[in-house]
């Protein structure tokens, strides 16, 4: 799914980023697919045999993210269990610990994490021992951790040793080549998943490739879940769900309208430039196939990549996009 420059440059550098065993600190706006990014250097690594594990820094209270990070000796507080338990680090042995929202730790945690990142062991709440770990620590924030240093919210000595190498995702919007093939995968994926066959319309597909995913791709896999779990996809679902305006509707209705007219006609009309006719012949066949592109790709003899390339300068042409 990575089409555009800028995220084929994000997985060549995360591929020789997976080569080493460096801490990384990935950077992004929520949703653009840090963890996924996290996961691939783990999978592609030497500690690839090992565990990937995965926790939220801000969706756990400090009291409680202390015990899960470090784990805890047995009796160490009330409700504890009387045997004890591991913590995250430790089930990370050998492998990768994902520390995502790293910019929401606390003062004490941040402390905590620093010590480990200096002398590779832990210390359980309510023990006296330490326990050396061998982990590898990705962590990742859609925050500027510099402004926090500079604000003195975030510990100068633990973004040293968080960002030994650093990776920045761009958001979707600075990506649009990114959408289609991502659209294409998550509505395959989703049509397996919910057991539907559900056409995606052009105008419906025109209008995804317009808007600008505030949310990038959690948003977009999100939307298209929902427009296939509701066994149909119309510009009137985009426009309750505040994803369209009359002023993104009105070029869009109109392309609609040209295709409409245009797939009445028998045959294709080759008329014009070698281009021209090379964009009749997609429209027709993409038509033909209910815009399913996996099979528009087979019968012009192209793989799905260059087709959405192909779809992309088409129709951002007709709908000024």
């Amino acid at each position: 799914m990575a089409e555009s420059a800028a995220m084929q440059a994000v997985v060549e550098e995360a591929r020789k980023f997976a080569a080493v065993d460096s801490t990384i600190l990935i950077i992004g706006e929520t949703g653009t697919g840090k963890e996924m990014v996290a996961q691939g250097i783990h999978n592609a690594s030497s500690r690839r045999e090992g565990s990937f594990v995965a926790v939220n820094c801000a969706s756990i209270p400090e009291s409680l993210l202390e015990s899960e990070l470090f784990g805890y000796a047995p009796g160490a507080f009330t409700g504890a269990r009387r045997e004890g338990k591991m913590g995250l680090f430790e089930l990370a042995h050998g492998g990768t610990i994902f520390l995502d929202e790293i910019g929401e730790a606390t003062p004490g945690i941040q402390a905590k994490l620093l010590r480990v990142l200096q002398e590779r062991q832990i210390m359980r709440v309510g023990d006296d021992k330490m326990i050396p770990i061998d982990v590898r620590v990705i962590a990742a924030t859609n925050k500027d951790l510099r402004k926090l240093v500079k604000a003195g919210k975030f510990r100068e000595d633990l973004y040293y040793r968080l960002s030994v190498l650093t990776l920045n995702i761009p958001p979707l919007r600075e990506r649009q080549e990114d959408i289609g093939p991502l659209i294409d995968y998550f509505w395959a994926r989703a049509c397996a998943r919910l057991g539907k066959k559900v056409v995606l319309p052009q105008e419906v597909l025109v209008a995804l490739l317009k808007y600008k995913w505030p949310g990038n791709v959690r948003e977009l896999e999100n939307v298209v879940y929902r427009l296939v779990l509701s066994g149909e996809a119309s510009l009137s679902q985009l426009e309750r769900w505040g994803l369209l305006d009359k002023r993104t509707l009105a070029p869009v209705i109109g392309s609609q309208t040209s295709t409409a007219e245009a797939s009445r006609k028998s045959c294709i009309e080759l008329r014009g430039t070698l281009k021209e006719m090379e964009e009749a012949i997609i429209k027709t066949v993409l038509e033909e196939e209910g815009y399913n592109q996996a099979r528009a790709a087979r019968r012009l003899g192209i793989d799905r990549s260059t087709l959405w390339r192909k779809i992309n300068k088409v129709w951002r042409k007709t709908c000024k996009c």
